[in-house]
């Protein structure tokens, strides 16, 4: 079954190009099952590759994609050419043509564009990307003027799913106590899309769209982590054509 990719709802110039995977089609299997794109989670090589080069043949991509070895760090690179296994949580390119990605499974994607169409990037972060401030690095280094990005956040866990314990709570705190609905005195559910958001609007961006779908709550869609917590991982891209 062909691998189901959504466009991105969001208003951008037209030479932008922002597409979300599922995980229905694909050639993954067993807890994989699906579309999974990523290569480190223990899954079938074979498999992922095959999954990968369908999205670059369903997206007719003049280039091969960034893949991003992603580690929970606030590390961003600028990428200028395909690359597979590039250790960081953020890239960023102005070459047309050349996609960047991000995987996720619960945690948040987030694309990034400027008004003029000339520049994309992509962030991944759960709540250690919260904690160490990428999204507030990735802000500063893509653009000296916030005011004319374009961010979209997209599916991810929501808080009534995502509770965490008060180690995480203590480490996220000074973030906003609007993160945060107490459970119980031993645990809090943790809005990711509110914490990223806070953290765009401090940054200086106006512009923010958000996908509300909830990862762990629609498996039949998605992979989540705290619902399996091996399996596959989807892909937001980002390019400019």
């Amino acid at each position: 079954m062909p691998i189901q990719i959504k466009p991105v709802i969001w208003e951008v110039p037209k030479n932008i190009k922002a597409f979300s995977t599922t995980r229905i089609g694909g050639y993954s299997k067993g807890e994989f099952k699906g579309s999974n794109l990523s290569l480190d989670v223990g899954d079938e090589q074979t498999n992922v590759r095959k999954n990968r080069r369908d999205i670059s043949k369903s997206l007719n991509l003049s280039m091969e994609p960034c893949w991003m070895k992603q580690i929970h760090s606030s590390t961003i690179r600028k990428v200028t050419e395909p690359t597979s296994g590039l250790v960081c949580d953020g890239s960023y390119t102005n070459v047309v043509g050349l996609p960047c990605v991000v995987l996720s499974a619960d945690c948040l994607p987030i694309l990034v564009c400027n008004k003029q169409g000339t520049k994309v990037g992509v962030i991944h972060s759960g709540w250690r990307g919260l904690h160490n401030g990428i999204i507030t690095k990735f802000i500063k280094r893509f653009s000296n003027n916030p005011s004319e990005l374009i961010c979209w956040i997209g599916p991810s866990i929501t808080p009534s799913n995502y509770l965490v314990r008060e180690d995480v709570h203590k480490k996220l705190s000074n973030i906003s106590s609007k993160i945060f609905n107490k459970v119980d005195d031993e645990h809090w559910g943790l809005d990711l899309k509110k914490g990223a958001k806070i953290f765009l609007k401090a940054a200086g961006v106006k512009k923010i769209y958000t996908d509300e779908m909830c990862t762990y709550q629609s498996s039949n869609l998605y992979y989540s982590y705290r619902g399996d917590t091996n399996t596959g991982r989807i892909a937001s891209l980002i390019w400019i054509e």
